[in-house]
């Protein structure tokens, strides 16, 4: 049996606002994609607002990081409490997916630098580019070189943490990152999330987008968003489910 631990980047506030959004918790959707993939495992969640009891690291076989909201940069102990369970999950050098706040927590474990950009990206990446190919024949096999992909931040990272090299690029940010050495595949996308689900909860978040969006770019995005779900035919999560394929 494959033992996976889900961390949830959300706080529980972030959490709350999900539900009123009546949108699935991020955790939540990764459960149902990793049992989709992988029948014969056992899941656990961790929430930094409800430890689980007796946490043992040892006894996963890999481990995946959500989204989350905030910034990783911020003082806060929902920050410190990701900060000090990433130290501890990079120590074991198993495998590791981390999902845009995932991507921004181990890059700030690791010493570098997250900052908000100058460009958010709000319901998709465009025009993500395949500029390293080492992963063609693993993660990103059956992956067009050029892709468009669910993405939700303010924040991206500076530089390439140590041992890290860039998978993935658009002309706004480090899109994926890989390291062979530690086992760890992060993206600043979201392959897990369906479009039509981000763009549900930038409705419920629809005053957060007033001074980047009229209201007639603001619907037509959302509207935009719910189309590409629908023609995506499963291309956005071809990352993910080989990520996954190699666990077991």
């Amino acid at each position: 049996m494959t033992r996976i631990l889900i961390v949830n980047g959300w706080s529980e506030e972030g959490d709350l606002s999900h539900l009123k959004a009546n949108c699935k918790l991020q955790s939540e959707i990764f459960v149902s994609l990793v049992k989709t993939v992988i029948k014969n495992s056992k899941i656990d969640i961790f929430n930094s607002y409800r430890p689980l009891p007796n946490l043992n690291l040892n006894t996963y076989d890999a481990f995946i990081w959500t989204g989350g909201g905030g910034s990783i940069y911020e003082k806060n102990l929902h920050n410190s409490s990701q900060i000090n369970l990433c130290e501890k999950i990079l120590k074991l050098q198993k495998p590791l997916w981390g999902s845009c706040w995932g991507m921004q927590v181990v890059a700030k474990t690791l010493g570098v630098k997250v900052f908000k950009s100058k460009y958010p990206e709000f319901g998709l990446a465009k025009n993500i580019r395949i500029i390293n190919p080492i992963l063609n024949k693993s993660i990103y096999k059956n992956k067009k070189n050029e892709f468009d992909a669910p993405a939700h931040h303010y924040d991206i990272i500076e530089t390439l943490p140590d041992s890290f090299i860039s998978i993935s690029e658009n002309n706004i940010c480090y899109q994926s990152i890989y390291s062979q050495s530690m086992n760890i595949f992060c993206t600043q996308y979201h392959s897990e999330l369906p479009y039509d689900y981000i763009s549900n909860l930038m409705i419920y978040w629809k005053n957060n987008y007033n001074s980047f969006f009229s209201e007639k770019e603001f619907y037509s995005l959302v509207n935009y968003l719910k189309k590409k779900e629908f023609h995506d035919n499963g291309e956005r999560l071809i990352e993910f489910n080989n990520w996954l394929a190699q666990l077991y």
